[in-house]
């Protein structure tokens, strides 16, 4: 018995909204994991920075004792977890509301009383083919300091948080606004454990400029007499996307605990019979 055609073209707009549901669940999953978001090691930190060319290009080396994170808004007002590799526009790329820890016990030296300093850099300024201007420096501030209040987007995390009474970055924040079309910009967020002379004492006093362009991270370090960051993360800006502004809710699912959700739902199981059923359809109506 040969199926109405009616019939057909009901199975057909049934299985094309099955393919619509799953494309939603999908979509869903990906936003759940990116607001539960799971911990990323120290070697997948590691590995992405040097698949990503940032180690050595811009940094010679990246060995983290911790897991470090920023969290951001999505375009959508998630809440999210910066993890390596993560994909912001420019709006995105506002100032985190928060940073926060994982693995601290592996770093040495650490006492209840150490501080922290966190800077903020794009490695491709003005463009990812003419870096003249490499480690533009968007952020630099010391005085951080570990609290006891777990992270909102990563509970296993602990945050980090800034006194009010030294709430004075030495570089306040200057949201990431590259030029359109001059590539993929990668920014960096970088943290090393802060010598206790800083404590009270601004980075000026040991000769530190505030010129942002062309920031030497090697002299820095030796102005401030830093150690290696204990850890890092990065974010990309593809100014080649959106008129310049980047594209936006691209996480790396891998990082994010395997998921590895389709971009539509033409992956979907039923979408093998939708399209069955209209092509009987329309051979059907010629």
């Amino acid at each position: 018995m040969y199926m109405s055609l009616s019939n057909m073209l009901g199975l057909a707009l049934s299985s094309c909204a099955l393919v619509s549901a799953s494309a939603s669940s999908t979509d869903d999953t990906m936003i759940r994991r990116q607001v539960n978001a799971n911990s990323v090691s120290t070697a997948d930190f590691k590995s992405r920075f040097e698949q990503s060319g940032i180690v050595p290009e811009v940094i010679a080396a990246l060995d983290p004792a911790v897991s470090f994170y920023a969290s951001y808004k999505t375009s959508t007002g998630q809440d999210a977890l910066l993890v390596p590799g993560s994909t912001l526009t420019v709006a995105e790329a506002a100032f985190p509301f928060e940073f926060s820890v994982e693995n601290l016990g592996n770093a040495t030296n650490i006492t209840t009383s150490t501080r922290y300093l966190i800077y903020l850099l794009d490695a491709d300024a003005p463009s990812r083919n003419d870096p003249s201007a490499r480690n533009l420096r968007h952020y630099l501030a010391g005085n951080y300091t570990l609290s006891n209040t777990p992270s909102s987007v990563l509970p296993t995390a602990q945050r980090l948080f800034l006194p009010s009474a030294a709430s004075f970055p030495f570089t306040p924040y200057q949201p990431p606004q590259p030029a359109a079309n001059t590539g993929v910009h990668r920014f960096i967020y970088a943290l090393y454990t802060q010598p206790p002379q800083f404590n009270l004492a601004n980075f000026d006093s040991v000769g530190m400029s505030p010129e942002t362009s062309n920031w030497s991270l090697p002299e820095w370090r030796m102005q401030l007499g830093l150690g290696p960051a204990i850890g890092a993360t990065f974010f990309t800006i593809d100014t080649g996307a959106n008129n310049g502004e980047g594209t936006s809710g691209q996480v790396d699912t891998v990082a994010q605990g395997g998921v590895t959700a389709a971009a539509s739902g033409l992956s979907s199981p039923m979408y093998p019979a939708a399209l069955t059923a209209l092509t009987l359809a329309a051979r059907l109506m010629v």
